[in-house]
């Protein structure tokens, strides 16, 4: 037979807090998150010449404007993966690719 497992009670208040936390499912994050760690991860300059646009099975498609910095973001890649991971709460990020397209957002 199994023994029944009491749990403690929560308090409404932390309940709440729980899902209020969680609405945005896990791992989600917003723009402006990823374009702070995107530019922690790659640098100033080089976040003034690049920009995330997308986000599709665990891979980051980042625009660039030249194909100066794609090759600079190309070679530094794994630096720039493992740089993202650790400022967007663990989340695991399998590859970037990066392309040269519109840097600017439109509004």
């Amino acid at each position: 037979m199994r023994k029944q497992q009491k749990t403690a009670a929560s308090p409404l208040g932390s309940v709440l807090t729980k899902v209020i936390k969680n609405l945005g499912g896990k791992g989600r994050f917003t723009e402006e998150q990823m374009t702070a760690a995107w530019a922690a991860a790659v640098g100033v300059d080089a976040a003034r010449h690049s920009r995330p646009v997308s986000f599709k099975r665990s891979s980051i498609f980042v625009n660039v404007d030249r194909s100066a910095w794609l090759y600079e973001m190309t070679v530094h890649k794994k630096e720039i993966l493992a740089s993202l991971e650790g400022s967007l709460a663990g989340k695991k990020f399998k590859d970037i690719r990066f392309r040269i397209g519109e840097i600017t957002k439109k509004e």
